[in-house]
């Protein structure tokens, strides 16, 4: 992409936030200008109640369609003190990935903030980690890429599985294609 990579990755950590009314009216006044510079035509924006009910809806904390937080994607350990079916389970919270990426935060002075406690692996806060390791051009780029952001490659497939409508449905597709560039730049494989 041409576009400054640590921007992109800031936008797409406020898309998938939840929205409030600051991000409301980024939205309305800069943000369609920008994704329709990266190529993405959000359509209509909806009124920010509406925006919020289907931000619940597909990514809510309670029985979404399409969950944002990497524990839920998978195996909850490789430890192999962990009873192997708890271990081979998928789905629960604050699996060995969520603590891994706690620790990374913590080493790198930062402190997750009280909303996201049980789920430091959370979608927007791995994409806000991400853009800052690539402002300060950190080696771990590499590393946290695909052991982390690979998951999402799967939240892509669940909201194509989901049918997801309107802006979120083409962020999260532009989402899955910066991730794919970003993949070809960082790890040298070919995107889709």
């Amino acid at each position: 992409m041409e576009h400054n990579r640590v921007e992109i990755y800031r936008i797409l950590a406020a898309a998938m936030s939840e929205p409030d009314q600051e991000f409301y009216r980024w939205l309305k006044k800069d943000g369609v200008e920008a994704f329709k510079e990266l190529g993405v035509n959000l359509g209509e924006i909806p009124n920010l109640p509406e925006l919020s009910q289907s931000y619940q809806e597909y990514f809510g904390l309670y029985a979404p369609k399409v969950s944002l937080i990497e524990s839920v994607y998978r195996k909850w350990s490789r430890d192999p003190e962990v009873d192997p079916v708890m271990a081979n389970s998928r789905g629960f919270l604050m699996s060995d990935h969520a603590l891994h990426v706690a620790a990374l935060y913590e080493k790198a002075g930062l402190i997750i903030p009280e909303d996201f406690s049980g789920m430091p692996d959370h979608l927007v806060l791995e994409l806000e980690f991400m853009a800052m390791l690539v402002e300060n051009n950190h080696p771990g780029q590499k590393d946290f890429l695909s052991d982390h952001l690979s998951f999402i490659e799967q939240v892509v497939e669940k909201a194509r599985e989901e049918n997801l409508q309107g802006i979120y449905r083409e962020i999260v597709e532009f989402l899955g294609k910066f991730y794919q560039e970003e993949k070809n730049l960082i790890l040298g494989e070919k995107g889709i």
